[in-house]
């Protein structure tokens, strides 16, 4: 494994990670056997916005005696009260959900907080109006927060969030359908997207990359905007050949697509 240094923090992050939005489809044996597995190669960075609330406990129990040895990127916004995701951003409900996912994951601290899909500006508006943003940064001064990360699929909205000087982490979708203006959250021009990767880069900031496949889209010859299908090697690569990119978190299913 490869290792990029985020020279905000000093934290030095595999270059492949893993996504936790599909992992919940091979159910708890296998689920667990997968986590231990992408260690034990390592990975050692994992995104926690789950497609559900059943992965939760896959990682606590994987990871409960190496916890010290890998980073968890955890959304303030992502919501799991009815056992599928959700998204709100009501403090209180915040509050409950991050209680509970720390609980699962057997851990009393977060790496990575991340204000969860700032997408357009009334998200942003009501991240801060709420008091979410607040509650992060008193979290990050009691130590149970280490950094601060946004995931957002629009540039103008990750610069608005870098201003503020808060941002150690980006989680942005990169791939080539996106930075082309193709698919349905290629947000931002082709230069509009890469002046973002380049202040990143120039800042410090890393990025981890969500949707590198597009949802998918990129690896069927029929769904693809080029016409042609892509490897999922191809667009990790595409990912990680841009400025600022530290790692690429794939979703996946179990052992196979590890």
């Amino acid at each position: 494994m490869e290792y990029r240094t985020n020279r905000r923090t000093g934290d030095k992050i595999s270059i492949i990670g893993l996504g936790a939005s599909s992992i919940s489809q091979a159910g708890e044996k296998e689920g667990i056997e997968t986590l231990k597995m992408a260690f034990d190669n390592g990975i050692n960075y994992f995104d926690l916005a789950g497609g559900d609330a059943e992965c939760f406990p896959y990682y606590g129990e994987a990871f409960e005696n190496v916890r010290d040895k890998v980073m968890y990127q955890i959304h303030f916004g992502a919501n799991y009260e009815t056992g599928s995701y959700g998204w709100t951003t009501n403090l209180e409900k915040v509050k409950k959900s991050i209680a509970w996912q720390l609980e699962q994951l057997k851990t009393e601290y977060i790496d990575y907080v991340f204000i969860h899909c700032i997408d357009e500006k009334s998200d942003w508006n009501a991240y801060q109006k709420n008091g979410i943003l607040e509650y992060i940064k008193e979290l990050k001064e009691k130590g149970m927060v280490k950094h601060i990360g946004i995931s957002s699929h629009t540039p103008e909205l990750v610069h608005k969030a870098l201003d503020t000087g808060l941002i150690d982490m980006v989680m942005f979708s990169i791939n080539p359908a996106y930075d082309y203006e193709q698919g349905t959250y290629a947000n931002g021009s082709v230069n509009e997207r890469m002046e973002l990767y380049r202040r990143c880069e120039a800042e410090g900031v890393g990025i981890s990359v969500m949707k590198a496949f597009s949802s998918g889209q990129l690896l069927d010859e029929r769904t693809s905007p080029f016409g042609k299908a892509l490897t999922k090697m191809q667009c990790i690569q595409y990912a990680l050949d841009k400025p600022g990119v530290l790692t690429v978190l794939p979703g996946i299913r179990g052992k196979e697509d590890l």
